[in-house]
């Protein structure tokens, strides 16, 4: 056993040699048989598309080797299959496999048509038609802030300006803020842009929950201080849950619910005009029945 068992690496060696053959004589020699089952072969070619490339010599030959056996178990499997499963399994499973076939052959060809021939712009203006009209749809599963923080070493000599700057937030202030980022151990100044609630406070120490909903309901400009840093922090507006979500919060989602929409009516469009050319064309026609 032990000497087959060698025999056999060794062969698989000599197979995973061929492998890495240049491709001017895999392209100049007859393809390489590797293993026969029955009057079906699995050839060379079978296994260098898909062969992963950086394997070590050892993990090379389990890959073959599972692959070929994979291989031979798929055809023995399928074989016993036909032999075993009765004429009706059979049929009921080809019928589900010409199913699934043209199913995916349409969606392909749908996509196709989709992606050359339909117009795919979804304006602002309608994106936001759509909230007014349906907005009491849109609740919110989470809270949401408009915020900003900044942490400063609390011996800073720009500190006082900086507390300042923060505090009031015009646009001088924030670009001669942005101009000595490099100062502050961590900042976020997008308040215009919703965050969830619990994502934002993560970025601060620990603050108790009581706090924390009295810093963002009075929409609080709030400091907190610990040995060494300074932490500044600005609510501007806020979301509770099962508050209508602001637009801007959904807007990406609503501008893909519609093109999903628009998509939808434009197959189902195309299906009917397909449906018209091939009456009009007379390939296909109802027949009456009594």
């Amino acid at each position: 056993q032990i000497i087959l068992d060698n025999f056999i690496l060794k062969v698989y060696l000599f197979l995973i040699s061929l492998l890495f053959i240049g491709c001017d004589f895999i392209e100049n020699k007859p393809d390489q048989v590797l293993a026969r089952l029955g009057d079906e072969f699995y050839y060379k070619s079978d296994l260098i598309e898909i062969f992963p490339t950086g394997l070590s010599e050892e993990d090379s030959v389990i890959f073959v080797k599972n692959r070929i056996n994979n291989w031979a178990k798929e055809k023995l499997l399928f074989k016993k299959a036909l032999v075993n499963l009765g004429d009706k399994k059979q049929g009921d499973l080809n019928q589900l496999i010409e199913s699934y076939k043209n199913e995916l052959f349409s969606y392909a060809y749908q996509e196709k048509i989709v992606k050359s021939a339909m117009d795919t712009f979804i304006s602002e203006q309608s994106v936001r038609e759509y909230y007014n009209i349906n907005k009491l749809n849109f609740k919110l599963n989470q809270e949401i802030i408009n915020a900003r923080y900044l942490k400063i070493n609390s011996e800073n000599y720009n500190l006082k300006d900086v507390v300042k700057r923060f505090k009031r937030f015009k646009q001088s202030d924030k670009i001669f803020l942005d101009s000595i980022s490099l100062q502050f151990s961590s900042y976020y100044f997008n308040d215009s842009l919703w965050i969830n609630k619990d994502v934002f406070f993560n970025k601060l120490p620990d603050i108790n929950d009581r706090l924390k909903q009295n810093i963002v309901k009075n929409k609080l400009f709030y400091r907190l201080e610990d040995s060494l840093e300074l932490y500044l922090i600005n609510i501007k507006n806020y979301k509770l849950k099962n508050d209508i979500a602001p637009f801007d919060f959904i807007k990406s989602t609503l501008k893909q619910v519609l093109l999903n929409k628009k998509k939808l009516e434009f197959i189902s469009k195309f299906e009917n005009e397909i449906i018209e050319d091939a009456l009009q064309q007379n390939e296909f026609e109802f027949y009456e029945t009594n």
